[in-house]
């Protein structure tokens, strides 16, 4: 019984070992995916386009070994140092495959790559600021200004030399309340594979209300020295003055308007040319008066 049961354990060991015998000498085939990494890339230089991240290799092997590759960690190193700018193929070298001469390489897909390569540069820009938004309709926009009002940009050099400005624009609404002026730091407008430094700036927009000038009749006073009565040889005066479209809707804006003759230094009787001291609404400048001095006479009371 025991010889018996030793005959049974030595043909069990037999029949495993021809089994892995076998199997081992199977010859398979498989596709194998495995990632593409950069080596040595040349400073300064960008593949715009044409490179994979990974590539299949069909190939074949010994059952167990081609088994054995999903655990191994495989990549297939592209050597880049070569590039120059410009449209070049490049062969995917099967002899560069991390695989032993225990496989048969039948297929590579993709077998070579076109790169588009293309030099990094950068330039500096001016900016050209907007504002864009609904505004009140008695406002208008005066100025926009940025700070710096010139950035570095960086990217590929067959891009940057169609680059002779950027955009920045400040978006913002002011419907009713407009104020003196409006601050934010904006971003740039550029192509995506385009960076610039700084990449926001600071957008400062001024407003102001829109401008109008009219002529005005205005009331005449005289405000005579100490001891003395005045007498002015006209009632009123016609002045040309410019200020907001708003507040000229109404006549509300003449109760802020006076014209008044000074006598200042002359105390002596008689008469006198003398120009008039005029006060006018708040945003309001004069363009002309006529007349220019009025004829005044003074006399003790």
């Amino acid at each position: 019984m025991m010889k018996n049961w030793q005959t049974m354990i030595l043909a069990l060991a037999l029949a495993i070992f021809t089994w892995f015998l076998v199997t081992g000498r199977e010859v398979v085939e498989t596709w194998l995916e495995m990632p593409v990494v950069m080596t040595n890339p040349p400073e300064g230089m960008i593949i715009e386009d044409g490179l994979v991240d990974k590539i299949q290799v069909r190939l074949r092997g010994p059952k167990g070994l081609v088994d054995s590759l999903a655990s191994q960690h495989l990549t297939y190193p592209l050597d880049v140092s070569k590039l120059r700018a410009g449209k070049q193929v490049m062969e995917i070298d099967s002899a560069k495959l991390p695989l032993t001469a225990s496989y048969e390489v039948i297929e590579i897909k993709p077998n070579r790559l076109t790169l588009v390569v293309d030099r990094r540069i950068s330039k500096k820009i001016p900016l050209e600021s907007a504002w864009s938004g609904s505004l009140n309709p008695d406002y208008q926009l005066l100025e926009v200004i940025t700070a710096p009002d010139l950035v570095e940009i960086r990217g590929p050099e067959t891009q940057l030399r169609k680059i002779n400005k950027a955009n920045v624009v400040l978006e913002e609404d002011f419907p009713n309340e407009v104020p003196r002026s409006w601050v934010e730091d904006v971003g740039l407008h550029l192509p995506e594979n385009i960076e610039a430094s700084p990449s926001q700036v600071r957008v400062e927009a001024f407003f102001g209300p829109k401008m109008r000038d009219i002529w005005v009749k205005l009331p005449l006073s005289a405000i005579a020295p100490e001891g003395y009565q005045a007498e002015v040889q006209q009632d009123f005066v016609r002045l040309n003055i410019e200020g907001p479209i708003f507040l000229f809707r109404n006549n509300e804006f003449r109760k802020d308007m006076s014209a008044t003759v000074l006598f200042g230094g002359e105390t002596a009787p008689g008469t006198y040319s003398l120009e008039y001291d005029l006060v006018l609404p708040e945003g309001c400048r004069l363009l002309k008066k006529n007349p220019e001095t009025v004829s005044a006479t003074i006399r003790k009371k």
